[in-house]
């Protein structure tokens, strides 16, 4: 009986141990996604973020366009603060391919509501480019 009672209390040691390891606020991931189109091209684009108790963090964007396009599309993504006007805090232009991934760090407080705002132009055998514009939902 006292073996059995020891083992019980050194379960429950372990059990509190584990418990006190896990952090009180861990960081939850999300994804802001967005897609648009012109013609028969078109592009959807994927933000990946983590949010903590006191900011959101933009770690990665990826794109990949559809369409019989050429290897010189543009891809142009802006980070934006929901205000009164709207702010852009953040660019990036990128130039390539069908795909694209690129790790990027953007920080903002955890009280300011942001959305990404995507620009595209398509190289393709037109006379002129088409292009095509979208946004996110806000975080």
């Amino acid at each position: 009986m006292k073996i059995v009672r020891n083992l019980a209390v050194v379960a429950a040691m372990g059990m509190a141990a584990s418990i006190a390891a896990t952090p009180a606020m861990a960081s939850a991931e999300g994804y802001l996604v967005t897609s648009c189109s012109s013609g028969g091209y078109g592009i959807e684009l994927k933000v990946r973020y983590l949010t903590s108790a006191t900011n959101h963090a933009f770690t990665e964007v990826s794109w990949r366009i559809s369409g019989n396009v050429g290897g010189n599309n543009t891809v142009r993504v802006y980070f934006v603060q929901d205000a009164q006007p709207d702010v852009v805090f953040k660019a990036f232009n990128y130039t390539g391919g069908r795909t694209g991934t690129r790790k990027i760090s953007v920080t903002r407080p955890k009280p300011h509501q942001v959305f990404v705002k995507l620009g595209a132009r398509f190289d393709t055998s037109a006379s002129s480019d088409p292009g095509c514009t979208s946004q996110t939902r806000g975080i």
